[in-house]
């Protein structure tokens, strides 16, 4: 099983965390930060494999590609998602895609450059048309070519049912708007930030040059951010909460249980500065230690007060951020202590095999994410589809977030730009939102699984 933290974005002389920041930014603050391949180690000539017969919830069916497309099959049940798994024979030129159309109806989906082998093609749009057994699905080359020979057709029943309580866990602020923003505005949606994103680059220091000043600053503004981003999507204020923990710990949280670990980089006299910016009055009065057992008990009684049918939060086997991987682990400990059966949906924001995961121009549908190391512990794949106007607003969310942008003082002096390559505002307004399924036991398989792979690392 692969080694999770070899890749992991580490604070070096804890300065460096989060890469939803100014690359430029990020580079010149971090002394020996990953450099672009370390941040795209998976080798695009491998094939991607999600192991769909060990799918539970995965109907397959061999289809025969020719050049031109395939002809859609006799389907055994209805399905609110489909992927296609296939082989990629070559890619060239610059963002390489397929286009897929049926009727008046089309839609991308881009490749690695230089790329080939198994992929997976998201057809989910394919099933708001009037498609039938028979019909013919067009696949057209754009710098990608396949090879003509069978495919396997894999549709999913996920059940999601979108009048369900729904509670999204966010590491960081901006995670929930990055890889849910249409689902919760769709859902009766609670959105819970676990730390007060107080890490990373330091976009703010022209306001504030002393640096324990500076990230405290960036973590109020991002802790208000997270409490009223979600505005955009519908949410009121008592749908939104911070947890007030501290970017770039959540690790060590684990690591040091059930010790306290202080703000690495914000200078605080009261460390529940940030939790007390809540509107929720209950939550900004709780007592608030950094530890371990903590969070959760913090994440427990949010499943209680919830009561949600639908729970979202990284997949830590796929997301390379330690925050992302420990706010999972924390959140599947009080799922196991709450002992109730919930559909779980798994994301990806920082992508193990390759940061500048999802690929392309944002016109491109989220495809699956880079991996081929074995079990994700999963039953299904979810696509959620994005119509314009909420992709529209999922943009005004990202930009509405102080940390995905550059700062511009308005003094004329040089802003710094955003390397395309990790821009989320490339990667996240999307016409689909795309999710790995499980359960209640999928969760403590993938808890149990992925500490015994961090054990095996330490020793």
């Amino acid at each position: 099983m692969k080694t999770f933290f070899k890749t992991d974005l580490r604070i070096t002389n804890s300065v460096c965390n989060h890469l939803g920041v100014v690359t430029a930014l990020f580079l010149t603050a971090c002394v020996g930060a990953p450099v672009k391949n370390e941040l795209e180690p998976f080798n695009r000539q491998s094939d991607y494999d999600y192991f769909l017969p060990l799918l539970q919830d995965a109907e397959l069916y061999p289809v025969l590609l020719n050049n031109t497309g395939f002809v859609w099959p006799v389907l055994s049940q209805a399905a609110d998602t489909v992927m296609l798994e296939f082989v990629v024979s070559a890619t060239q030129g610059v963002n390489p895609a397929i286009e897929i159309s049926y009727g008046s109806a089309s839609f991308l989906q881009y490749f690695e450059e230089g790329g080939a082998g198994k992929r997976y093609l998201d057809l989910t749009p394919l099933l708001q048309t009037e498609i039938s057994t028979g019909d013919s699905v067009k696949m057209t080359a754009i710098g990608a070519s396949w090879s003509s020979l069978e495919g396997t057709l894999a549709t999913f029943n996920n059940n999601i049912d979108l009048s369900s309580k729904t509670l999204v866990i966010a590491p960081h602020p901006d995670d929930a708007e990055i890889a849910a923003f249409g689902f919760y505005q769709a859902t009766q949606a609670d959105v819970v930030t676990i730390t007060a994103g107080d890490a990373g680059g330091s976009n703010f220091e022209y306001l504030w040059p002393d640096p324990g000043e500076q990230y405290r600053a960036k973590g109020w503004i991002r802790t208000l951010d997270s409490l009223t981003v979600p505005f955009l999507g519908g949410l009121g204020p008592e749908q939104v909460r911070n947890l007030g923990y501290y970017d770039a710990t959540l690790r060590h949280l684990w690591q040091q249980r059930p010790s306290s670990v202080p703000a690495p980089l914000a200078e605080l006299e009261d460390p529940g500065f940030f939790r007390k910016l809540n509107f929720d009055s209950e939550l900004r009065h709780r007592p608030f230690t950094s530890n371990w057992p903590s969070l959760v008990n913090d994440l427990f009684s949010e499943l209680e007060r919830v009561e949600p049918e639908i729970v979202i939060a990284p997949h830590p086997y796929l997301d390379r951020h330690g925050d992302h991987q420990f706010a999972s682990i924390a959140l599947f400990e009080a799922l196991s202590r709450w002992d109730r059966e919930t559909t779980v949906l798994l994301y990806t924001n920082h992508a193990v095999g390759n940061e500048a995961y999802p690929l392309g121009p944002r016109d491109g549908m989220t495809g699956l994410p880079a991996w081929d190391e074995g079990n994700l512990f999963i039953t299904g794949v979810y696509s959620h589809l994005l119509d314009t106007e909420i992709q529209r607003r999922k943009l005004l969310a990202a930009e509405a977030m102080h940390d995905l942008r550059p700062f511009d003082p308005r003094d004329g002096s040089e802003i710094q730009t955003i390397d395309p390559d990790y821009d989320y505002f490339r990667r996240g307004p999307r016409p689909n939102e795309l999710f790995l399924v499980t359960n209640l036991l999928g969760t403590r398989v993938i808890r149990t699984e992925f500490l015994r792979s961090i054990r095996q690392d330490q020793l």
